[in-house]
């Protein structure tokens, strides 16, 4: 499984010009008085990610920009950059500009549309829709108690999440060969289990016929008899 090694910003929140939150571990942990940006690092990521602007705490994407909350923004345009990291320590860099209140993807440079940007996201286990990678406690409050009062609804987030549906076909092949395999030992079992009892009746006759009548051979067993 990849990491998020660094994030790039420039005039996004509270980061006036080019800034570097990171690097990251595999597990890390960000800690901060209020007001210090803990909030705007996941807002950051938020937005990276392909996130609304409503999502972001914010009415319009310009919003976002640097000094746009004191209504003189620095700039017209705002970067985010996550610089992910594949277990062959391979980067691969996810960046969305502002630009009005509009967006642009690029992925390691080369410009791409939204559709192909979730895509690249959903191969390294990252859904948006399902916000599988952030969490926040007001998203998870709410889906607890909407969604996840219905079974079914839940069970579509967890398949989404886990992106289990992939494997639904596999799945439900290996089960129809594991209940035929079932099948395939009672049936085998209940044969040995009959010839096992047939066989202890013929011995059972082959004695008594030699009680009753001395003058029979005496007849062995057969093997595994009684």
């Amino acid at each position: 499984m990849g990491y998020l090694r660094q994030i790039d910003v420039e005039n996004f929140k509270s980061w006036r010009g080019k800034q570097v939150i990171g690097p990251f571990m595999r597990f890390n942990c960000i800690i901060g008085p209020n007001g210090s940006g803990k909030s705007n690092v996941m807002d950051a990521l938020s937005f990276a990610l392909g996130e609304r602007a409503a999502t972001l705490r914010v009415k319009h994407l310009r919003d976002l920009l640097h000094g746009a909350h004191i209504g003189r923004p620095v700039s017209d345009t705002a970067r985010v950059a996550l610089r992910y990291r594949d277990d062959k320590e391979q980067e691969t860099i996810f960046c969305r500009t502002i630009r009005g209140d509009s967006s642009e993807y690029h992925i390691n440079g080369a410009h791409v549309n939204l559709s192909k940007y979730m895509v690249e996201l959903e191969r390294i286990g990252i859904v948006t829709k399902a916000q599988n990678c952030l969490v926040f406690q007001v998203s998870c409050c709410k889906n607890i108690n909407n969604s996840l009062k219905d079974p079914k609804e839940r069970t579509k987030m967890f398949e989404l999440i886990s992106q289990s549906k992939e494997y639904a076909a596999e799945y439900e092949q290996k089960k129809e060969a594991l209940l035929k395999a079932k099948e395939d030992t009672q049936f085998h079992f209940n044969n040995k289990k009959s010839a096992t009892v047939e066989k202890k009746h013929v011995t059972q006759e082959k004695m008594e016929v030699r009680w009753h009548d001395p003058s029979v051979p005496y007849l062995y067993p057969l093997e595994g008899g009684t």
